[in-house]
């Protein structure tokens, strides 16, 4: 892998945030689970969670120049994994990436792990991405907004395409519909939170679907021409089954935490 360091200047002629500078290829059907590998960088705020050796572990959103945001139950020994922006194929040793170690993490206070609420955690760079072409941040929500039932939004990551395995090499996408809180709740019962979750796909086998391995990345919504970041990868069935939706944190339920946490740090 061949390394682009990060530097503490900024790339003045950076994008708007959410809009991606190679367009992303949205037309059609696809899933993580089974697989469809998206355009090389056409979701450039999508982060990998590394351990030292390279390994990818959890995904993640690159929200500000130096702030990723991920799962709380991604959380890891972070004295020593890193964060890896701007790439495409873990495998690729050509790709000009950006690898950041960890300032500071910041699990929710309130994330319970038996529950899955509040599954949300922020990551600090110990130094800020050069946005560009391959590297960009996607746009945040206003606090409380809602989304339409049936919305069409993207989750992507390197997590299992099967069951069993095995993990994607090259980033694979889904286009997942937004489900109502009444249908998420009637596949997930307790579970669902809607105050702070969202849900989408459940459209049967051989759709779409997130997996292991894509826990922390994004669920991006096309809004006014711009991506946000709806969600954050929580939970899905444990055999990765499409017939039951995807959850995600509901992302506009913790934006007055995000900006107070940015705002300290």
């Amino acid at each position: 892998m061949k390394v682009f360091l990060l530097f503490a200047a900024l790339v003045a002629m950076a994008n708007a945030c959410g809009q991606p500078m190679i367009a992303p290829r949205t037309a059609g059907t696809s899933r993580i689970v089974g697989g469809e590998d998206a355009r090389d960088h056409s979701w450039p705020w999508q982060a990998s969670l590394q351990r030292s050796n390279g390994a990818h572990y959890c995904g993640g959103t690159l929200i500000a120049p130096q702030w990723v945001l991920t799962a709380a139950h991604c959380n890891q020994d972070f004295s020593t994994d890193r964060v890896v922006l701007g790439e495409h194929d873990l495998t690729s040793a050509s790709e000009s990436v950006q690898v950041a170690s960890i300032a500071a993490a910041f699990p929710h206070p309130n994330y319970n792990p038996q529950t899955v609420e509040n599954n949300i955690m922020l990551i600090k760079l110990a130094s800020p991405a050069i946005l560009g072409r391959t590297v960009d941040v996607a746009c945040l929500p206003r606090a409380g907004s809602g989304y339409p039932d049936g919305m069409a939004c993207w989750s992507t990551g390197w997590g299992f395409t099967a069951e069993t395995g095995p993990t994607a090499d090259e980033l694979q996408q889904a286009d997942l519909p937004l489900l109502s809180n009444t249908e998420c709740s009637s596949h997930w019962s307790d579970y669902y939170k809607p105050e702070s979750m969202v849900c989408a796909g459940a459209e049967g086998a051989g759709e779409d679907g997130a997996c292991r391995g894509d826990s922390g990345g994004p669920l991006v919504c096309e809004i006014n021409g711009s991506y946000h970041l709806v969600g954050v990868v929580n939970f899905g069935h444990d055999t990765c089954s499409t017939s039951y939706p995807t959850v995600f944190a509901r992302v506009s339920a913790f934006r007055n935490w995000i900006d107070r946490v940015m705002t300290s740090n």
